[in-house]
This record gives structure tokens, sequence and C-alpha cells, in this order.
């Protein structure tokens, strides 16, 4: 007992220590309603210091126009392997690397090396560099290669963080077809060969090289690698790319240009040469002119859509030119898949952007494919001379049109922010419904900010609308929160209490930026024709369309389209998830389990998990599912639907693969029901720039949490933790949520009061944020700097954010100190999906299954169905596979890796009782009663153990656990799991 008085005194008077350092919260304004004067003086400054970005490239272009700092003339050619300095950690030596002697070598993609350079004059000037990508090894480093560049000690912009140099991929040709003539997707050769660019923002945000601000004389250049190694040559300083416009290039053509070949050159989408990213992929489409047909079998007969989405992805078609002359260009396109909104494309012919107008072509969006040609404004062609021979054309993705509107979007996001922040400052974080507010006198500047947004939102409506030509979902968005702040301010008293309504502006205009950056486009055919040469039949009418569509129905009736094919001759899989893991894993079953096992392999593409339970009904149920919902498989083994895997007799082999706390949700009365094929993770996320500037260390426990708090209030960020995620202190306090024989709620115990009374507090008392619209956008952004998330966060944040890519990194979750003195970091994440074998399998199949079920879930084809998928598709396909040592054979940094290998040791899960999803339920509402209304922790979980009990013993008598009388007819034997899993150590293997 004194022990526990003196652990609460002493985080009683930490909290207390937090307040003295905030001190009296500064609101925004002065006596006068000045906003900066106090936001300069707040104590939150050093956070704004410390998370606060460099501006855009194109904020900072605009300021040298201003001040007329003049394009860089002569340049200086920089040999790579001559640095003046490295870090400790760099890993670079001189050698020689695809025919090329005495280049840089940058084995590992760490540290930085530095340039000293002279310039004969100030001005602004490109960097380029020639570059050798390390070519990829056993199927691995497949990106693009991402560094980042400092002037004379600073980042000049905030694309600076972050610039890459591309790779280049053909398809491996020809095409390949399964047994019934369905194209299977090719694989991809990386192009060996050194390139030369100048540099550019890995999102490709601009149509042209980023710029650089140098001063006469000498400057330093210091150059650090991000990801994936390469080999240098040189860099070269040279005078900004000038782009003429298309009356002065029309000029330079021959004064006797001739009207090129009357024939028709076509180029089909799918036939590309070249592309820049594995994201970007063929596709089969069926509308009726696209060609090859793809309407009862799979032809890949077009490019791009969801895969080619982001700005700087290109693609490359070579096509020969029959004669000199003139031509047209003209694309088959689809863009449908953002409503009313336009996308743009750089057109680049021979490797070059012929004229200004070829930068950022308009897409506008239409529900089916269309005739877009290149022309201008008022409708007129352009017209592009070539000469015979071979020629190349490449479009490339880019958002320069609504950079400018992003840039205002992070403004107000931040400005948001800040508002939400000072009203709970000055609410105290709660709501006192007597209270009368004279916002005016008592938030002084609060009216006038929110003025300044609703300003700004209807501004960023009209760039929208010029831009769009019609309203589409951002804009709309925009106009939305509009008509909010129009409300607000028509009874500003009321602004203290809309907290909520800000929080939601917020995250809708965070939505919107990530919009923005989406840019889909799918191209079907281009066509290079001499002026009036009539086109190919681009568009389809009704009748056509309506025709296509009664074919297309015909053929899904055929019984090779049919769910119900369960042939004694083949194995019938319904698979739940995307088209592209659909046929990664046919692709591999038709390679490897067929000719081993003498079995066809039917696997199903499955949109819905429901269609398990409408399949049984039906009695169409397959022999296996994959990609089951974790959720969804205690309830199937309670009806009797799904097959206990332990009455195999070798099972045990399998089962032993993986982590006996991801197994919980899955055991049932003795049986275990579900396989793991998916893993999540939960790590703490921090931001290295941050923390150091701050002085804090990483958190190994709770109680060095709660140290590191005061620092992170006084600095106006905060530690994030999910609100409805209670398992790190239930499970590292011994907690459990049900008794030994799962028939009653083990929440009435003394340990599991006081856990959840610590996970209340977190908020009540130690201030974390009970509401977060965005963990990944305010990690991103500095403003909540440190954090516990998930593998979702993880990818969003290695995909997404690459201008932050070398400054987080992750830690195992803080952990609590046992007796004994270690530290347990029990957590949940579990596996997200499972494998089921059905009941309803026959017998003489069902041993087959279980082969695949083996075959699936191996080492072997875990990691080469993984690593397809990510080499063929991109990096956000990266395959968290329930298998560890599949895990680790993906391209995961080292030390990410070991950080998720040391936090799987810890993963647990809750087991599965009849009623027990209403734990989950109560808890929640046991959180919102303590944490938002207040109400005793104490009085709140008695009321939630009370209701959950209630509902176990209704579940309990339907199920046959007890009688109508109460009476026990039989238990439950829950699995305890105490110690972590050795399994995780992969060098004890």
């Amino acid at each position: 007992m004194v022990k526990r008085s003196n652990k609460f005194l002493s985080r009683l008077l930490l909290v207390i220590l937090s307040v003295a350092l905030i001190g009296n919260p500064v609101l925004p304004g002065n006596a006068q309603g000045d906003p900066k004067t106090a936001e300069t003086s707040s104590p939150g400054a050093l956070a704004q210091d410390v998370s606060s970005h460099e501006p855009y490239f194109y904020t900072i272009s605009k300021e040298w126009e201003q001040n007329k700092v003049p394009a860089g003339k002569n340049g200086a050619l920089i040999d790579a392997a001559s640095y003046h300095a490295k870090s400790d950690d760099a890993v670079v030596s001189v050698g020689s690397y695809e025919g090329e002697n005495d280049v840089l070598l940058w084995s590992q993609p760490k540290g930085w090396v530095e340039y000293k350079v002279n310039v004969d004059q100030e001005g602004v000037y490109e960097l380029a560099t020639d570059y050798h990508p390390y070519l990829s090894k056993d199927g691995l480093g497949r990106q693009s290669v991402i560094m980042s560049v400092q002037i004379n000690g600073e980042y000049p912009f905030r694309e600076a963080h972050s610039v890459t140099l591309e790779r280049q991929f053909s398809e491996v040709r020809p095409e390949k077809y399964d047994d019934e003539g369905n194209q299977i997707r090719s694989l991809i050769d990386e192009e060996a060969g050194w390139k030369t660019t100048s540099f550019r923002d890995s999102e490709g945000s601009y149509s042209q090289p980023l710029q650089w601000h140098l001063n006469k004389g000498e400057n330093t250049i210091r150059i650090e690698t991000i990801r994936q190694s390469v080999a240098l040559k040189s860099f070269r300083l040279q005078p900004p790319t000038v782009i003429a416009n298309y009356e002065d290039v029309k000029k330079t053509y021959p004064t006797n240009e001739a009207i090129g070949s009357k024939e028709v050159i076509v180029i089909e989408g799918e036939q590309f040469s070249l592309k820049n990213s594995s994201s970007i992929q063929t596709q089969y489409d069926r509308s009726p002119l696209s060609e090859p047909k793809s309407l009862d079998l799979v032809r890949f007969n077009t490019i791009g859509g969801t895969g080619w989405n982001k700005g700087g992805q290109a693609v490359t078609w070579d096509f020969e030119v029959p004669e000199d002359g003139v031509y047209h260009l003209t694309f088959r396109v689809k863009q449908n898949l953002r409503k009313n909104a336009t996308v743009f494309r750089n057109i680049y012919i021979d490797g070059e952007i012929p004229f200004n107008e070829m930068k950022n072509v308009p897409f506008p969006y239409d529900s089916d494919w269309k005739k877009v040609s290149l022309a201008n404004s008022d409708g007129e062609a352009f017209d592009f001379y070539f000469t015979k021979g071979k020629h190349s054309i490449k479009l490339e993705a880019t958002i320069e049109p609504y950079i400018s509107i992003i840039a205002d979007i992070d403004q107000m996001s931040k400005e948001l922010r800040d508002v939400s922040r000072d009203l709970r400052i000055a609410t105290g974080n709660s709501t006192d419904a007597y209270r009368v507010w004279n916002v005016e006198k008592d938030i002084p500047g609060m009216t006038k900010r929110l003025e300044t947004l609703k300003d700004s939102f209807n501004k960023l409506t009209d760039e929208m609308l010029a831009i769009n030509k019609v309203r589409d979902n951002v804009s709309q968005s925009f106009k939305s929160s509009v008509r909010d702040l129009e409300d607000l301010l028509k009874d500003p008293n009321e602004i203290p209490y809309s907290q909520l309504t800000i929080g939601t502006m917020q995250e809708k205009i965070e939505a919107q930026r990530v919009e923005l950056m989406n840019t889909p486009l799918q191209i079907d055919r281009i066509y290079v024709a001499a002026p009036d040469t009539k086109l190919p039949k681009i568009e389809a009418n009704f009748f056509e369309k309506l025709w296509n569509a009664i074919v297309t129905l015909f053929h899904s009736f055929t019984s090779k389209n049919q769910l119900d094919r369960n042939a004694e001759d083949e194995l019938n899989i319904w698979m739940f998830k995307g088209r592209d893991y659909v046929d990664e894993l046919q692709q591999l079953a038709n390679e490897r389990f067929t000719p081993e096992h003498g079995i066809k392999v039917n696997i199903n593409l499955v949109q819905s998990p429901d269609l398990v339970v409408l399949g049984k009904a039906a009695g169409i149920l397959p022999d296996i599912a994959i990609g089951v919902p974790s959720a969804s498989i205690f309830d199937y083994a309670l009806r009797n639907a799904i097959y206990d895997f332990t009455k195999f007799p070798d099972s045990e082999e399998l089962l032993d693969q993986f982590h006996p706390g991801i197994m919980q949700p899955y055991r049932y009365d003795g049986g275990v029901y579900g396989i793991p094929e998916t893993n999540n993770f939960n790590v703490m996320f921090y931001r290295k720039d941050i923390m150091n500037q701050l002085g804090l260390s990483v958190p190994d426990t709770w109680e060095d949490v709660y140290q590191i708090l005061p620092t992170l209030l006084q600095n106006e960020s905060n530690f994030y933790i999910p609100p409805d995620n209670f398992s790190y202190l239930f499970f590292q306090n011994n907690v459990e949520l049900y008794s030994k024989d799962g028939l009653t709620s083990a929440l009435n115990e003394p340990q599991a009061f006081e856990a959840f009374k610590e996970w209340t507090e977190m908020f009540n008392v130690y201030g974390m944020e009970r509401q977060v619209n965005s963990f990944y956008q305010q990690f991103r952004d500095g403003t909540m700097p440190i954090g516990i998330s998930d593998f979702n966060t993880y990818m969003q944040l290695l995909v997404a954010a690459p201008e932050i890519m070398n400054e987080w990194a992750i830690a195992p979750i803080p952990g609590t100190k046992q007796a004994d003195g270690t530290i347990a970091r029990w957590a949940a994440a579990g596996a997200p999906t499972a494998n089921v074998l059905f009941n309803d399998t026959p017998k003489e199949k069902r041993d087959l299954a279980w082969d695949f079920m083996n075959w699936y879930m191996s080492e072997d084809i875990q990691t080469e169905f993984g690593l397809n998928l990510e080499q063929y598709r991109g990096e956000s396909f990266r395959w968290n596979s329930a298998n560890v040592h599949a895990f680790a054979n993906m391209p995961w940094k080292q030390d990410d890796l070991s950080v998720i290998l040391d936090q799987w040791q810890w993963l647990q899960e809750w087991p599965n009782v009849p009623g027990g999803y209403m734990t989950a339920r109560e808890l929640g509402f046991a959180w919102n009663n303590a944490a938002i209304d207040q109400v005793n922790p104490r009085i709140a979980l008695e009321k939630a153990v009370k209701e959950i009990n209630r509902e176990m013993k209704r579940k309990q008598q339907e199920f046959n656990y007890i009688d109508e009388n109460g009476q026990v007819l039989k238990k439950l034997d829950l699995i305890r799991i105490t110690e972590p899993w050795k399994g995780a150590i992969l060098n004890e293997r």
C-alpha cells in the first residue's frame, strides 16, 4: 500500500511540474488583438521552430523571381569520387561499376559526403548527376534511389529532403498464358546502364528540375543517401533548363515541312518500352473498342489506372515513323477515378519536353474512354515534326498545377491545429455548460482568425474551380468548410464548444491534400497521325456498349467464372484480397503446386467475407478460404462451419511456426480453426530530429513516457496512443479478460481496475490526446513527434512521406517493469487475416487442401509471393506475412526489422468466448464514461463488467454451455500466454 501511494504521489508531482513548466497559457492575441505578438511569446515557440518545415520550392522560386536572383552561368563539374568530407557512417569507396572506373560506390544507404565547389556568379543552378543504381540482387532493391541535398549547411526548401534518382524497367516478353488461355502478368527486368539526370523532387511536384541558389565563390554541397545503394560518377552544376514556347519551336521546323505519312501509327498502351516504377501495371479492360478483346479471357490491353497515380511516375513508348513530316498526337484514355477532377501529364518526345505547352497537359474526368488530342485552348492541334526512323514518347505524372493549393493547405492545416490547441487551453480541455463566454474578450483574435480561414477556403475553392471548371470532391469539401465557419461566426460565443467541428475541418483538409496528390490515368492507345488523317474509332456508342455488356454478362455464367466450381480434380479456393494478390498466387500455384501435387488450383477473387455465410446457405463453399478477417473465424468455428486443423496428424509442425499469442483468436474448445496469413505489429514511432532538439531520450517504459510528457506539453506536442487500444497496460499488468473456464469476465479483479484506471489517467491526468484526426499526418508535420501505431502507419510513412525518410525511426513499445526486474512489452497486434478449411470440403480432398495450406504458408512460397508482389507492383504492396522467416526476407531496413522482431516476441491477442464481442464494446463505453464524461473509473468498469457477464450468459445458453437455470454444462479451457516467443529470435534458428 505504501509503495502504491508513493507511486501515486510521484505521478501527482510530475503533473504539477508539467503545469508549472507550461505556466499560464498565453492565448493568441494581446490586449489589442494582435495575434503575432502573443504567438511569438508563447511557450510553444520552440515547438514551432522544431516542427516547422522549410518552405516549398514553389514558394522559394517565387521569392527568387521577386528578388531578381539571376540564373547561373557556366556551372561546374564535380568528380563524385573526390569528396571533401564524409560522415563516419557513410559506407563509401572508390572503384569500378558497370564499365566505369574511379566512381563513388555508395554501398549502403546511410551517411553523407560533402563537396566544395566554386562558381563564378551568384545565381540559381540545376544540379545533375551521372549515376547507376546498384542492380537488384535476389529480387530486392527495385525502388528508386532517394537522396537529400544541403547547400551551405541547410536545406533550402522542403523538397531538398527527398530527391529521387529513378530506375527503368521493361516487361519480359513474349506474353505467357495459363491453361485456360488467360494472359499471365509479365515479369519485369531492370534496365542496366549509366543514367544522367537533374535532381527532381521525389513526389513529382514539378515539371522541371529543382534549382539551387549558390553564392559567388566557394559553396558546400552535402549529399546524403536515404534509400538504395548507388554508384556516382559526377555531379554538374548547370544553368536552369529553358523550354521554349510552341510558336518559337514551330519556327525551327524545316521551311519546306512536309505532311507526314497518311498511315496512322497506332501505339498500344500495354506495349510500352520502359517505366520508372514497378507499380505501374498493364490492365485488362472489357470495353468494346479496347484491343485485344478481353471479354471472356484476360488480355492485358491497357496500362495505368490506380497504379499510375503518383507524381513522377512515367511510361515510355518507342515507335517508328515512316516519313519525315508533321504529325499530331491523340490518346485514347480513361480518367474516371477522380470525379470531375483533372489529372496532368508532362509529354516528352525523344527524352525532352518539346515546348512549354507540353508541361502539365490536362486529362479531364470522364466516366468512359475518351479521345484527348494535344491542342491549344482553342482546340487547334499542336504540330510535332518527326524525322523518319525511331522515336519515343513519354508521359510523366505531375501535380504541379495543384502545388500552390497544397502549400496553402499545409499552412491552413497548421492554423486549424493552432486554433484547436488554443481552444483546448482556454477551455481547460473540458466543456462547462454553465459558463457564459465572451469570445472577443476571453480569446482575443479568435473570430478574426476564423474569418481569415473562411476567406482562405473560399480562395482554394475558386482555384480548384479554375483548374477543373466544375466542382469536384476537393472543392466541395472546401465549400463545406466555408459553411461550417460561417455557422461558427454567426454566434462567436459558441466557438469554445465547437472543438469537434474544428477537428473535423482539419481532418477534411488533410484528406484533400492526399486527394490532390492522387493522379491516376489509364491509356489504351496513342495515335501518331498526319493532320486531317482519319483516326480509328475511339469512343463507343450506346449500342456497342449495350452489346458488349450482354456478351460480358453471358461469359460471367460460364463454368470457369463460377464460385461453385468444385470439381474432384481441382482445389477451389476463395481469396479475400485484390486482383493483384489473386493473380500472383494463381501463377505461383500453376508453376509450383500443381506440377508437384498433380491437382489444378482455381483461385477466385471474392470481395466480401459475407459471401462465406451466403455460400454456406447455398451449399457452394470452397475447399479453402484465404485472407478471411480474423474476427469472423471464431463465429464460424462456434457454428461448426470450419475444420479443426489439429485433426491433421502433422498439424503441430505448421502451427508451431506461429506465435502462440496470435493463435489465441483461432482456438476454440481444444481445437485450432485458423492459420494466420498476415501479421500486424505495433511499435513506437519517433522523430529523431525533433526528439534531439528537445533533448529527449526515447522512452523504454511507461514511467519514461510520463517523464518526457512535461517537455512535450510545454512545447505544444504530445505522445500518441490510440485511445481504443487498452492492450498495452492490460497485458503488461497480467490482466486477463475472462476466467480460466471462459464463462465470466475477469475484469472485476484488482489488477484489472488498476490497469483501467491508468489507461484513463493517461488522458485525464497526463493530458494525452483523446482524439487525433491523423497520427500519420501530425507525425509527418512534426506536431506529434512520438507515439504508438501499427504496420499501416509504417507503410504510409515509408511510401508517402519521403521528405522525412531519414528523420524518423521506430522502437519497441514502452514496457512495464515486472517484479523480477524484466520489462514486459506485451501488446495486441495479431493477424488481420487468416486461412480456413471448411467442413464441407470433401474428405477425399481434405488432405490435398491441407497440403496446399502447408505449401502456401511455407517460408519459401511466402517469400516468393511477397517479393513478387513488391517487385512488380510497388513498395505499397509490402507483404506482412505471418511466417516470421518470410516476413524477415522482405526488403526491410535492417534496423527497423530488428525492432519489429523484438516486438514480435511480445505479441498477444485476446482469446474468444461466446458473447466475447461485448467486452471490447463495453470497455469502449467505460473509457468514454471515465475519460470524457469524468465518471469514476471504478463505477464505469463495474458497469461494463455487469453488461459483459449478462451478454456472455445469454450466448452460453444459446450454445449450450449453461442450461436455462444457469447450471454449467461445459467449460472452456483458456490458454494463458506468459512468456515471450523465442521463434522471433531468428539468429537462434
